[in-house]
């Protein structure tokens, strides 16, 4: 393994004292940290249990394994690794396992968060109705980006406020009452959480503090408040601290990272043992004329530490085009992609391209997919796979086997795709009816045709009116699908006829999240319309 001299400095950095490590991007920071792991077990001989690894996010944690590995550093002998909320998530599963926290049952992560919404929808319109807060004066959207701010700042309802409207600390409080009473979870508590725990529990902190006296975490310059809050009871006035970031690249303020530790409160907190400071400033990812540009650009900052960045490759080619005009810069940089395979000769696997954020990359996406140009979203799945792609997909799956007898297929998407978008049907009502009429061996068609003519059923007047839409709608989708007609006329006669765009506006308000959705869907349709495909070829 060959190192750079900084990289081997840090490596090598002294025991008994605490390190912060500027790195410039492409730096080769996390294998310089993996070679520090593997310095300390195999050089140091210091046991892995006692080495503790926080990264910033899940796919940081697999791609920081992968360096361990590089490293030759046996699994035996590798600490373990883990994001700032899967070690808390582990610290809250093992006080719910011993009796600590039995009133714990729920845990509104991954497809439960719409559950969140849900709550956050329910505290408001509770508080309209008792005339604390005006109508539409506090969108669910809103209220929940300043929950997790407060969250993330430890600020619990009594001690929440906020400038721009008072008001929104009554849905916090609101919306904490609702979540107790289902006992839940959501992904901001796991942190906050875990430090109560870790505080207020003796046995706790010993267990899962004590042990520790080297703490190592990734992307410093993108903590906030109950993050670094968490690395000071590990911590605690033994253990060996580097933090490693760059405060250059701090980008996560508007979710509540806070700069200032990295860039200078870093000394004053961790204040027991003495400090060492190191630069990581040659990048591997890019040539000089990219370099000598970021450094140029990035020195405009009135606060920060002075660094340069430094190609690596003195002479690998680079240059800069800059786009101003939204959907056709993801066609030019298309282009661009393309002309790099099949005029240079380029494999897409050495191209990488760089967003902002998920959302961004929707055309993109439908763009590559139009060109045939394979691509693959690092951490993510493709935005056909999202929740609100997949149900128009599933409209298609339904509407092929609409006719045949009821199997665990047909019973499973029709119950999705009921109240997608909300029609207010009975679950529990429709399970039932699916029940019955898989006894007696009818299609969805053939039960659907008979609750809506006139069949005995527990649905009211207003529901059967709603069951007959869905299975015209149905109807119209099998037809389709028989005469081969477009998958684009197809789903945006579907997107219409259901109101499904303006559903996400009414669940989750005016806002990024429902715009965001919204955006999806158009592009996918985009995207659907350009492919001239028939809905089963869209389907394979």
């Amino acid at each position: 393994i060959t190192l750079t001299q900084e990289q081997q400095t840090v490596v090598h950095h002294p025991l008994g004292t605490h390190a912060r490590v500027l790195a410039v991007a492409g730096s080769g920071k996390s294998f310089t940290m993996a070679c520090r792991i593997q310095h300390l077990v195999q050089e140091c001989h210091v046991p892995p249990h006692t080495i503790r690894v926080l990264m910033f996010n899940r796919l940081a944690r697999e791609q920081f394994r992968a360096h361990l590995e590089r490293t030759g550093l046996p699994e035996t002998q590798q600490p373990e690794v883990h994001t700032f909320h899967s070690f808390s998530f582990q610290v809250i599963n093992a006080m719910i396992r011993m009796g600590v926290l039995p009133g714990l049952t729920q845990f509104w992560t991954g497809e439960k968060e719409e559950l969140i919404w849900l709550i956050a929808k329910r505290a408001i319109e509770s508080l309209e109705r008792g005339g604390q807060i005006a109508t539409n004066s506090i969108a669910s959207e809103d209220a929940l980006n300043a929950i997790s701010l407060w969250k993330g700042a430890l600020l619990t309802p009594e001690r929440a406020g906020s400038w721009s409207n008072p008001n929104m600390q009554l849905v916090y409080v609101e919306f904490e009452r609702m979540r107790l009473e289902k006992s839940a979870l959501t992904f901001d508590d796991f942190i906050p959480l875990a430090i109560d725990i870790l505080e207020s529990n003796a046995s706790a902190r010993k267990r899962w503090c004590g042990p520790t006296e080297y703490l190592i975490v990734d992307e410093y310059q993108d903590v906030n408040h109950g993050q670094q809050r968490l690395l000071e009871l590990l911590a605690d006035e033994k253990a060996d601290v580097m933090a490693v970031g760059e405060g250059d690249q701090t980008i996560y303020e508007w979710r509540g990272a806070r700069p200032n530790y990295i860039l200078h409160d870093f000394e004053q907190v961790f204040n027991h043992k003495p400090h060492q400071m190191y630069r990581l400033s040659h990048s591997f990812r890019f040539g000089p004329a990219i370099a000598y540009s970021a450094c140029c650009l990035i020195s405009q900052n009135t606060q920060r530490v002075n660094k340069q960045v430094v190609a690596y490759q003195q002479t690998k080619p680079g240059f800069i085009q800059v786009y101003s005009h939204g959907y056709n810069a993801n066609k030019e940089l298309v282009a661009q992609v393309e002309a790099l395979i099949k005029a240079d000769g380029v494999l897409p696997q050495e191209i990488a391209v760089l967003s902002r954020l998920y959302a961004q990359m929707d055309h993109l996406e439908a763009e590559f997919l139009n060109k045939r140009i394979p691509y693959r979203v690092e951490g993510h799945d493709p935005f056909f796979k999202r929740s609100e792609i997949k149900t128009l997909l599933d409209y298609i799956r339904l509407g092929q086997i609409f006719r045949e007898p009821l199997n665990d297929q047909t019973v499973k998407l029709f119950l999705a795709l009921a109240n997608k978008p909300n029609r207010m049907l009975s679950r529990a009502v429709l399970e039932n009816l699916t029940c019955e009429g898989r006894s007696q061996g009818l299609s969805l068609d053939s039960l659907l045709r008979r609750l809506v003519t006139g069949f005995v059923s527990n649905l009211r007047p207003w529901q059967q009116e709603k069951l007959e839409d869905f299975w015209q709608l149905l109807t119209h989708i099998h037809t389709g699908i028989l005469t081969c007609e477009g998958a684009g006329e197809l789903l945006r006669d579907l997107v219409d006829q259901t109101g499904y765009l303006a559903s996400f506006q009414n669940y989750y308000g005016d806002g990024e999240h429902a715009d965001g959705k919204i955006m999806a869907v158009q592009n996918f349709l985009e995207y659907v319309g350009h492919t001239r495909l028939t809905p089963l070829s869209l389907l394979d």
